[in-house]
């Protein structure tokens, strides 16, 4: 294992009242380049007489001192997404303490997991971390409203910060004496545009931008730290008006960066020419769809035109690839849909070389597309081949067994918890999940394709459902929904932004 500096290391137990297991659903290197995992560390570790420990999938006992989960008085765990069910439950199997879940997959729906695990969060975990401190102290009433415990079938809250901070320490990992990761530097977080199929769109709206006064500092404090790249992080990072001088402070500097997914509407010569100052020789779009018919419906309405002046912009200032992201199987689609995204994924190849891929569209709970239905392997498999027909660049396609499990875990309520406790040791495909769902009489046909109910909602408090339903019926016209920045459209009952 490579060496690591900048965690809490060579500490007695016995010094502190509290101490908190902090895992991560996966292994080692991918933990270390996760935000959220960094930032509960950090956070936890910062609180008077607690200590935290990190714990990840390949190795045994703690990161730090190689204790063992027994050991630690609470669990915390982020899940990023639906995938990371099983392997949290392989490392906490036969765990007799409490254990706390949060992240973008159960803050969408806590329902599947709830069973199994002490309580779940929703929204932002620095939001959340109050409560489970209480918790030791004051029991099961400290935790409510902001999570949901599946004893007391009680109503939570979607919870939000309301001050976005860089996160300043973070763990180097060092080989050989080389910099091994990227320091992670969140300029915002949530988006505004209102995208219909996105949960994290849906849920953290509007965008929260950190200030650029402590972004600056972050910087630094990265180049003082030993990093040699910052990988920024936002999922509307570019209509941060602070992205720009974000690029700049790093150049200057002589850091590297990376930039993550960009609207192409966003994208003018000046970024891309700050891109490229940090080392940037690629730049990642989502079109999602070439069909404008298709973009009405989903709400995200970037002119094709905008894709191929942002693909020649950056041809002409030295990038060497552009990655796309397209979706099939999204709601309402047509077969001429696929035609007109793979079109423009060759149009776009045709002047800068292109890295495209393609997912299957998996429905959200909590979104205007929750009752929609996973497209199904026929229709998926003739519509691929349409795709590959008219598009003969590079492209990597998202597996649509995986995809159907992850529709199961999203959508399904508490009855998937039983499936997920007779599957987590088994292979996440769908004939593994199928089949132990139909043992169990459950059909998955029916969560996954069919007229699904919405169960969630039972639980939730400060969304709007009923907007979310209008959004469904305005986008079978096309209606557009507009960003937050130009107008509020109350989707949440209580909006902790406003």
């Amino acid at each position: 294992m490579p060496i690591e500096e900048g965690g809490f290391y060579d500490r007695d137990p016995r010094d502190f009242e509290l101490k908190v297991a902090i895992i991560y659903p996966g292994p080692y290197r991918v933990a270390v380049s996760s935000l959220g995992h960094q930032i509960l560390y950090f956070l936890v570790n910062s609180m008077d007489g607690v200590m935290a420990e990190r714990f990840v999938s390949d190795l045994n006992g703690s990161v730090e001192s190689g204790r063992s989960l027994d050991e630690f008085d609470i669990a915390l765990a982020t899940l990023h997404f639906e995938g990371q069910y099983p392997e949290l439950l392989r490392m906490i199997e036969g765990l007799k303490k409490p254990v706390f879940v949060g992240g973008p997959a159960v803050s969408f729906n806590p329902l599947p997991i709830s069973p199994l695990v002490s309580a779940v969060g929703l929204g932002d975990f620095e939001a959340l971390i109050g409560e489970i401190l209480k918790f030791r102290d004051e029991g099961v009433s400290a935790l409510i409203p902001k999570f949901f415990v599946y004893e007391l079938k009680n109503r939570a809250k979607f919870n939000r910060i309301l001050h976005l901070s860089p996160l300043r320490d973070q763990i180097r990992v060092l080989e050989d004496g080389v910099t091994l990761n990227k320091f992670l530097l969140e300029i915002s977080r949530g988006c505004g545009w209102g995208c219909r199929f996105c949960g994290m769109g849906w849920h953290w709206r509007p965008r929260l931008d950190a200030p650029m006064n402590e972004v600056r500092e972050a910087i630094e404090y990265a180049s003082d730290l030993g990093f040699r790249e910052i990988f920024i992080i936002g999922s509307d990072a570019a209509s941060s008006k602070a992205i720009k001088d974000t690029l700049w402070e790093i150049a200057e500097i002589g850091l590297k960066a990376s930039t993550p997914s960009i609207r192409a509407d966003q994208v003018d010569v000046e970024l891309l020419d700050l891109i490229r100052s940090t080392g940037g020789r690629m730049i990642t779009i989502a079109p999602e769809t070439g069909s404008d018919r298709l973009k009405g419906i989903i709400n995200k309405r970037i002119d094709n035109d905008e894709i191929i002046r942002t693909a020649e912009e950056a041809r002409d200032m030295g990038m060497k690839h552009i990655k796309l992201y397209f979706m099939i199987g999204l709601p309402f689609e047509r077969e001429s849909d696929v035609v007109e995204s793979a079109k423009l994924a060759s149009k776009v190849n045709s002047i800068l070389r292109a890295k495209v891929t393609l997912s299957v569209f998996v429905p959200k709970a909590g979104t205007p597309f929750e009752l929609s239905p996973l497209i199904r392997e026929p229709d998926f498999r003739r519509r691929l081949s349409i795709f590959r027909r008219e598009y003969r660049g590079e492209m990597n396609v998202s597996h649509y067994g995986r995809a159907y499990v992850q529709a199961l875990l999203s959508l399904g309520g508490f009855e998937v918890s039983e499936i997920l406790k007779r599957g987590y040791k088994r292979p996440f495909n769908r004939w593994t999940y199928g089949s132990i769902a139909r043992d169990l009489g459950v059909d998955p046909d029916r969560i996954v394709h069919g007229e699904r109910e919405a169960p969630w909602w039972d639980y939730i408090d400060n969304i709007s459902k009923d907007f979310i339903r209008r959004e469904y019926e305005r986008a079978k016209s096309g209606w557009p929904l507009l960003p937050c920045d130009e107008f509020c459209s109350k989707c949440m009952i209580e909006c902790p932004m406003r």
